[in-house]
C-alpha cells in the first residue's frame, strides 16, 4: 500500500527544493529549528501557520489542499479545523470563477501579516477587497482599530447582504471586507457584486 503524502512532507519538499537552510526557514516562520522538523512530520496544520508558510515559500498550500484533501487526515482534526479547511477549499474553488463572471481579475493573495495586529486572511489586490475566515472584520479588529481614524461600518443592501467597510481617514483609503464562511456560488456572486458596487461608488 502506497504511503500518502502529508501536508508536512509537502512543506519539507518545498523547503528542500528551494534549498532554504532549516535555521533560515525557522526564522522566516518565527519558530525554532526543532519546531520546523515537527512541522515536517505533521499531517494537519494550523490555518494561521499554514498561511505564513505559504507566504514565505511563495506557494499556495491552501489551493493544493483544496485539490487533494487526502493531504490532511480528517480523523485527527477537530470539527472546527475540518470546517475551516472545507470553507477555504470551497472559497478557492468557487470565488475565482465568480470573479471571472463579474469581469474582474481572479487573483487572490494572502493578507499581510503584521505582528500582534489581526489582519484579513486574503485579499483581491486590485480592489482592496479582503476576506476574514469565520468572522467579520469588525470582530477581528475589535480593540485594534481607532473608531475615529479607522471606523468600520457594516453596509447592508436590500437583500440583507452585509460587508464591512473600513475607512482610513488618515490616508483617505477604504477597505471592504467579506466574512469568509460557506456560501453557495450564487451567494458569493451577490456578495462580491455588492462589494464591487461599494468600491465603485467610493472611487468616484
Amino acid at each position: 500500500m502506497t504511503k500518502k503524502t502529508t501536508i508536512g512532507e509537502l512543506i519539507e519538499n518545498e523547503v528542500r527544493r528551494q534549498q532554504i537552510p532549516i535555521t533560515h526557514f525557522a526564522e522566516l516562520i518565527c519558530c525554532n529549528r526543532n519546531n520546523v522538523y515537527d512541522i515536517f512530520q505533521r499531517n494537519k496544520m494550523d490555518i494561521v501557520q499554514l498561511k505564513l508558510i505559504s507566504e514565505k515559500l511563495n506557494r499556495n498550500f491552501f489551493k493544493e489542499l483544496a485539490e487533494d484533501v487526502d493531504l490532511i487526515s480528517d480523523s485527527e482534526e477537530n470539527e472546527n479545523e475540518i470546517l475551516k479547511r472545507k470553507v477555504i477549499s470551497q472559497f478557492f474553488e468557487v470565488v475565482p470563477e465568480v470573479l471571472r463572471k463579474l469581469g474582474k481579475s481572479s487573483v487572490i493573495t494572502f493578507g499581510y501579516i503584521m505582528e500582534d495586529i489581526p489582519v484579513p486572511d486574503y485579499c483581491l489586490p486590485d480592489y482592496f477587497i479582503t476576506f476574514t475566515i469565520g468572522e467579520t472584520l469588525k470582530e477581528r479588529m475589535n480593540g485594534y482599530n481607532s473608531p475615529i481614524l479607522m471606523p468600520i461600518d457594516t453596509k447592508i443592501n436590500d437583500n440583507g447582504i452585509a460587508v464591512d467597510v473600513l475607512i482610513n481617514k488618515l490616508y483617505g483609503s477604504m477597505m471592504i471586507n467579506i466574512k469568509l464562511d460557506y456560501k453557495s456560488e450564487e451567494e458569493w456572486y451577490q456578495i462580491l457584486q455588492f462589494a464591487f458596487e461599494i468600491y465603485s461608488q467610493y472611487r468616484r
